[in-house]
């Protein structure tokens, strides 16, 4: 699945397994930017429709929020910006 943030494609490869850390549920996830891939833990929302959470779209649209402010602190931390 591809989704677009500050003008970058980025593609979830792989959804990992889910742990409790600090009181929250996360999930590892791997994705891809410019032809790297990396991980990142996501912080899980509270599931309001009872989603396939091992379909990457769904997870997106589930999770939108807190993939993209993961992902906006890697592009940071990394100075990805707007596909560069």
């Amino acid at each position: 699945m591809t989704f677009q943030l500050q003008e970058n494609d980025i593609t979830i490869l792989q959804l990992g397994s889910t742990e409790t850390e600090n009181g929250g549920q996360v999930r590892n996830v791997t994705f891809e930017i410019n032809g790297k891939s990396f991980e990142r833990k996501i912080l899980l929302g509270k599931k309001e429709d009872g989603g396939n959470e091992d379909d990457p779209e769904q997870f997106y649209l589930s999770n939108k929020e807190q993939i993209e402010s993961s992902l906006i602190d890697f592009l940071s931390e990394n100075h990805l910006y707007y596909n560069k």
